[in-house]
């Protein structure tokens, strides 16, 4: 993976960073492997979508990487839970893990919406301390039983410093639907809107964390929401 550096001050002073910034470009909604159908699955992946920027924001924000449902966590598509049954593509499956898709899809999306902060990935390599952390639990994503896509999640966005979270954060369940899929490329497709509009979500939390972390000379307490162990 490509290292980048931030864009805009929050990139100043940084060597080695793989982060998403506000100039993130736009991924690719599918990418079929070269060769005869019969060869493998046709894979598809999460894109970044434009989002209205907005002013403030920390310097450093770490998406950390989601929770995903175990239904939900498998390299073929889950493309419909009627909340009693997932159907499974037989054809279609992730380019990588859902997880790490969702987690750098959010990045990229948050990376536009906040432009003068410097978003990445938990695990991703970083040289500083992140001043929010980023937290999602991902409990449907694949069209629903009236067959709209649909994303639930549980959103927590949390004030860190020292490299560890502090003090009070949010923590919001998030429901949305978008449009009716008739193929995997319009699930996909709506899937990475939604994750678009729970970025906007995420971003208007971040910007009402408090502005400034405790100093370098300052004991910084446990967190009051711990983070959650993934499996």
């Amino acid at each position: 993976m490509a290292r980048v550096t931030p864009y805009g001050p929050a990139g100043a002073g940084l060597s080695r960073r793989n982060v998403l910034a506000g100039g993130a470009s736009l991924g690719l909604l599918a990418v079929t492997l070269a060769g005869c159908a019969s060869s493998g699955p046709s894979l598809y992946t999460l894109a970044v979508v434009p989002g209205q920027a907005q002013a403030g924001g920390p310097r450093f924000v770490e998406v950390r990487l989601p929770s995903i449902a175990s239904g939900l966590d498998r390299d073929r598509i889950v493309t419909a839970d009627s909340g009693y049954k997932l159907s499974l593509s037989a054809t279609d499956a992730w380019s990588d893990s859902l997880a790490g898709q969702i987690g750098h899809a959010l990045a990229g999306d948050l990376a536009q919406r906040l432009p003068g902060s410097g978003v990445f990935v938990e695990n991703d390599t970083a040289a500083a301390d992140p001043q929010v952390y980023v937290d999602v639990s991902i409990s449907r994503f694949s069209t629903g039983p009236s067959g709209v896509v649909e994303l639930d999640a549980l959103l927590a966005v949390q004030p860190a410093a020292a490299g560890a979270p502090y003090g009070p954060g949010t923590l919001q369940r998030v429901s949305l639907k978008g449009d009716a899929a008739g193929s995997t490329m319009a699930m996909v497709q709506g899937l990475s809107q939604l994750l678009g509009q729970l970025a906007d979500v995420a971003a208007q939390q971040i910007r009402l964390l408090p502005p400034e972390a405790p100093s370098a000379s300052t004991p910084v307490p446990d967190a009051s929401t711990p983070h959650a162990k993934h499996g």
